[in-house]
């Protein structure tokens, strides 16, 4: 009996304490490159009141750990790597003083999760989830100047646009900002402007977070192809002797059958030509969509034809991250319907004389994913792959070697 109780007050000691899951928004409210400016700054300047501003506005959202919030922000002398650590001086040669765990985070709510740990966040191939999207009520970001400020790289590194360190906020100076409803490439370097245009911050909570598993709900995959090609389907080497449309299927099924991904014959490419609507092309009508890493891009055609996906589609067959040259050929509007004079001569083309329409992997909440610019067909984009089949159990583990979703890993 002593015995078993003394195990019994072991486990309890040895119990890990409740775990945290981590958060970051985007603020409610906007203010000039002078941070000093905003009224949350508490008068504060530079990062300081960045990082007030972000404490003020995460208390006003009832966010836990409200007083630690620090803001995606670099300056001349720190970047924002550094600093989200609670530390200063620059990635390289190396932060200076001791530095708090960071990451993964959660958005406002604690349950969607949107980037992996610091270090994932910004190495070569950037951990995002979904956009960020949220401000601290779980309002979304999309209206007004929706993007937010950020002076710092892919890498978490300054710019020289910052603001001149966030004190300015005046037309002839200029700041580089992030977009929240884009993931990789776009998050924190989006575009350079005036400081005097009102823009958001982006707030993250420092320490260490929890990771939850994305648990599989049936759906149909979705992914982006890992390799490119002009807009003349039939020079892809995956195209298997096909045209056309046929083409853009081979390449489609050719990849999945490499990745091992389930019934690689009922992916189709999300394309159309002068005959044929891509929305015509998809049968699950009525079935979700998900990443091959089992994030949701849509509950159903009806919702991905809304123009606006539930988020990006920047995952490929393999479960990578993509991070460079995030766009699609698609010659698709986001109804669903043919582009027909953007199909690159339905995809039998890769003259520059002729354009083709593509969307981005990286944008979501917007129709931008298949309906966004043209180019000339020469240039090498990627395609869109839907399956109309749905799938019943999926992991994902032999793409990603990702063990979250399992409940033991053996050695």
């Amino acid at each position: 009996m002593r015995v078993a109780l003394a195990l019994a007050l072991a486990l309890v000691v040895a119990a890990p304490a409740s775990a945290v899951k981590r958060r970051a928004f985007v603020t409610s409210v906007t203010g000039n490159g002078n941070l000093n400016s905003w009224a949350d700054s508490g008068g504060l300047f530079g990062v300081a009141a960045g990082d007030n501003i972000c404490r003020v506005r995460a208390a006003a959202g009832g966010l836990p750990n409200a007083s630690t919030y620090r803001a995606w922000l670099s300056t001349a002398a720190t970047d924002a790597y550094c600093h989200v650590q609670g530390q200063t001086g620059k990635r390289s040669p190396g932060c200076v003083g001791t530095a708090t765990a960071a990451g993964p985070w959660y958005r406002y709510d604690g349950i969607g999760r949107w980037s992996g740990t610091l270090d994932e966040l910004t190495a070569a191939e950037q951990r995002i989830y979904q956009p960020i999207h949220f401000d601290e009520f779980g309002d979304p970001a999309i209206v007004d100047s929706p993007s937010y400020w950020t002076g710092t790289s892919l890498a978490g590194t300054a710019f020289s646009n910052t603001c001149s360190s966030w004190v300015v906020g005046e037309a002839g100076t200029t700041g580089v900002h992030g977009a929240p409803y884009a993931t990789t490439e776009l998050w924190t370097w989006f575009s350079t402007d005036g400081c005097h245009t009102p823009r958001r911050l982006l707030c993250l909570e420092p320490g260490e977070s929890e990771v939850t598993p994305v648990p599989w709900v049936p759906a149909g995959l979705v992914f982006a192809t890992s390799v490119l090609g002009p807009g003349h389907l039939a020079a892809w080497p995956q195209a298997g002797g096909q045209s056309g449309l046929a083409a853009g299927d081979a390449i489609c099924r050719n990849l999945a059958t490499a990745a091992h991904l389930p019934s690689p014959q009922s992916f189709f490419a999300w394309i159309s030509d002068s005959t044929t609507d891509a929305a015509d092309r998809m049968t699950l009508e009525d079935r979700p969509f998900r990443r091959v890493d089992g994030f949701r891009i849509a509950d159903s055609e009806e919702d991905l034809l809304t123009g606006f996906t539930d988020n990006a589609l920047h995952i490929d067959e393999w479960g990578h991250h993509l991070t460079t040259i995030t766009r699609a050929w698609t010659g698709t509007l986001a109804s669903g319907a043919a582009d027909f004079e953007s199909t690159c001569l339905d995809w039998s083309d890769a003259n520059n004389a002729e354009f083709g329409r593509f969307g981005r992997t990286n944008y979501a909440y917007n129709g931008a994913w298949t309906e966004s610019n043209g180019a000339s067909c020469g240039t090498s984009k990627r395609l869109f792959c839907f399956s109309n089949r749905e799938v019943l159990f999926w992991d994902g583990f032999d793409l990603s070697e990702n063990t979250e979703r399992w409940s033991a890993v053996a050695p």
